[in-house]
């Protein structure tokens, strides 16, 4: 530990498990894979000789599409230490594909049926070809495997409402019809796919995307679109395709729709854009911080939907502009379905967009999920941008995961901070804040100070009665600790005397996992560690650290 630590702390963090936000959606630890470097071919799928160059998105190197060894390949076809990550250690609930940037020119149809018949296409989104071996059928049968809902995107951009209407009838279709006979026909199941979570197109707000829209333009067609699914399939949930929440097209969009579905898309990284590489100081604190533009765009987001809603009921129902609460529609709820920490300057098209992750990163996550918990009233799922090999937490080779420090965090999140109820946690007293440059660089503009110590918490059930108190708790200070920081849970006592503490830390702020030498062990440097010891209702917090801690209370 650094040797910098601040005096005894005179600041407190207290927490109200009696007041209760909201319960904490699963599905905020959702993820994404897409058609995408070696996300799909090589991550997902296991790699094989032939992959390269055909499947190749772009110029990655060559060595990376060795074939994947016989014993890691499952008997249908998947990569099985992935499936072990995703499924056992982080319990990944639901998975987004096809896109991304790459859904805009993506046809279903090319992607069903016998192999040999699929048609290959030129991928505009990344580059190279697309063989369509891994369409639809695959996804249903991989999320099976992997225990995870299936969230499909429609193509927005060479994609007819024709075509989505079909796609639906093919997955969900239980009828003698066209689509659901084909279905039957290609699976050999009678069983629908029954996907529930439909988004309707992505990023089309974007120059990058093919056939971009206007607000309007867009706004139109989704409202066709929404009408139509629903008519195909009135069970399934409908994502509009938003921008940051905070945008004037997130306000036009959810004016024009927001009866008609019943959830609105968000997409924001951190750590993105210009910074400054002679400052490690300036490099992290842009990191550490830049989550709370999540925060803002979730808030900024919660009340477009309220004024949306609000004018939809004044202009339906002849009622004035303030009406009685339940008279407003159904609240629409946010899908911040793309998130992540990425450095477009070393995950880049060139290599894949394949990023290695260091601690700083990790403490990232953990105020990016702090933020989702926070925000439990609004925020009903979460896709980590992506799940294997591209900006992951999770990198393969032929022989062998690598597990960044992200993962570790992220593992904490998804398997303590679930099933549960968010609560209130407020750092109290002369508690030292952060004013600082970040990543978005707009954030400290938009929030102001932020508090060094971010923390959530999550109040669950245990055993004979008694709730299970989780708290997460990330000190973003590079250089100090905080020592002895009081720890009040309001109107409960903690039973029995003991806490379970869970802790990601390493001396430097910029340590990474790595590979190790060939055949030797990997270099471990940042994993998870745990020890139980006497609840004091106080606790020092490391500095750049992520803590975890659980206690059982009245």
């Amino acid at each position: 530990m650094s040797s910098n630590t601040r005096p005894k702390s005179v600041f407190t963090l207290d927490v109200y498990p009696d007041a209760p936000i909201a319960e904490v959606s699963p599905l905020i630890y959702s993820g994404f894979i897409e058609h995408l470097g070696r996300c799909i071919y090589g991550g997902i799928l296991p790699a094989r000789d032939t992959d390269w160059p055909h499947t190749a998105r772009n110029p990655c190197p060559s060595e990376k599409f060795v074939a994947t060894p016989p014993e890691l390949v499952s008997p249908e076809g998947f990569r099985v230490d992935v499936l072990n990550c995703i499924r056992d250690e982080l319990r990944v609930p639901m998975i987004r594909w096809p896109g991304g940037n790459y859904v805009a020119t993506y046809h279903w149809l090319d992607g069903v049926g016998p192999q040999a018949e699929r048609r290959k296409r030129p991928d505009l989104a990344w580059g190279g070809e697309e063989p369509n071996s891994f369409g639809t059928d695959e996804f249903i049968q991989w999320c099976r495997a992997a225990k995870c809902e299936p969230y499909l995107c429609f193509n927005m951009g060479t994609g007819t409402l024709d075509e989505a209407l079909n796609w639906v009838e093919y997955c969900n279709g239980t009828g003698d019809t066209c689509y659901a006979s084909l279905r039957r026909k290609n699976t050999g199941r009678e069983e629908p796919h029954n996907v529930k979570y439909w988004g309707i197109g992505n990023e089309v707000w974007g120059p990058w995307i093919v056939r971009q829209q206007s607000a309007q333009e867009y706004a139109a067609t989704c409202r066709q679109w929404a009408h139509a699914l629903k008519l195909i399939d009135p069970n399934i949930v409908l994502v509009s395709c938003g921008k940051t929440g905070l945008d004037e097209w997130d306000n036009v969009i959810l004016r024009n729709v927001c009866d008609k579905v019943q959830l609105h898309s968000v997409h924001l990284y951190t750590s993105f854009g210009p910074r400054d590489r002679s400052s490690k100081l300036s490099e992290y604190n842009r990191a550490v911080y830049g989550p709370a533009a999540a925060e803002h765009s979730i808030e900024i987001a919660r009340r477009i939907i309220d004024k949306a809603c609000v004018e939809h009921v004044a202009r339906t129902s002849n009622e004035p502009s303030i009406v009685p609460a339940e008279n407003i529609v159904p609240k629409v709820r946010i899908a911040f379905d793309e998130w992540g920490v990425w450095d477009e300057s070393i995950g880049t098209p060139q290599n894949g967009l394949e990023q290695p992750y260091d601690l700083k990163d990790g403490l990232a996550f953990g105020a990016w999920l702090n933020v989702f918990i926070r925000q439990a009233s609004t925020v009903t799922l979460a896709c980590l941008a992506q799940s294997v090999n591209v900006i992951s937490p999770l990198v393969v080779r032929p022989k062998g995961i690598l597990r960044h420090p992200t993962y570790h965090v992220l593992r904490l999140y998804s398997n303590f901070m679930r099933d549960g109820i968010s609560v209130p946690v407020h750092i109290g007293g002369s508690a030292p804040v952060y004013a600082g440059d970040t990543l978005p660089v707009w954030t400290s503009l938009a929030r102001g100070a932020q508090n060094v110590l971010d923390a959530s918490a999550v109040l669950c059930p245990s055993a004979e009665g008694r709730k299970s108190l989780r708290i997460a708790v990330v000190n973003r200070d590079l250089e100090a600790a905080f020592e002895h920081v009081p720890i009040r849970i309001a109107f409960r006592d903690v039973l029995p005397a003991t806490v379970q503490v869970y802790e990601v830390w390493h001396d430097d702020a910029f340590a990474r996992n790595g590979w190790g030498e060939e055949g030797g062990p990997m270099q471990d440097n940042v994993v998870t560690k745990t020890w139980s010891e006497q609840w004091t209702g106080v606790y020092t917090f490391k500095p750049h650290s992520f803590t975890l801690l659980v206690v059982e209370v009245a």
